[in-house]
């Protein structure tokens, strides 16, 4: 069965002032019109977050996609509307791992560099750095890092996302960053 969302061309309007929360609601009553509102609402972050994590624009509409299908699929199952950002960033990485383990192999992540370099060439090839450097952590320290890096969560959405203790997601998150940190000063030094 083949689905396919229309995400780029979503046109509805939600209710002035009306909280994810609320839409949550509406999605779970079915109303006509929620699930595209879900979407206009929140793909700008979605897709920051897969591309974070795939490193390819095309995987990362699939992953998109996949990801709208499995929550209108399951929205039943959400308890407590107030948790649908959480919930919906942790089918977005469920969806994007899942296409990584289907593809059989690790896709470079790339990290948004916020600072601009006085030099573009000395910018650009920081950037190379800091991608290669990203690349070489594992699968977990780069979906941590992007989570927090990429889509700024708190600590507290990290850890619904990551479905982990908030003391286990403040525990990878240093690591990480220590690991990152640790692999790019050995890339500069080569």
């Amino acid at each position: 069965m083949s689905i396919s969302l229309s995400i780029a061309a979503v046109t509805v309007q939600p209710p002035e002032g009306e909280s994810l929360a609320q839409l949550a609601e509406r999605l779970q009553a079915r109303e006509e019109g929620a699930l595209e509102i879900l979407i206009e609402r929140t793909q700008s972050a979605c897709s920051r977050l897969a591309v974070s994590i795939l490193k390819d624009p095309e995987l990362s509409r699939d992953a998109l996609q996949e990801a709208y299908f499995v929550v209108y699929q399951r929205i039943g199952q959400l308890r407590d509307p107030l948790a649908i950002k959480s919930w919906l960033f942790r089918i977005v990485t469920h969806c994007c791992h899942d296409i990584l383990r289907r593809r059989g192999k690790e896709i470079q992540v790339e990290v948004e560099v916020a600072a601009a370099a006085p030099d573009l060439a000395e910018g650009v090839g920081r950037q190379e750095t800091i991608r290669a450097t990203f690349a070489q952590l594992p699968e977990i320290d780069r979906t941590t890092l992007a989570l927090r890096e990429v889509c700024s969560m708190s600590y507290e959405e990290m850890a619904a996302v990551l479905q982990v203790p908030l003391g286990t997601v403040r525990s990878r998150l240093a690591k990480a960053r220590q690991r990152f940190i640790d692999k790019f000063k050995g890339v500069q030094h080569d």
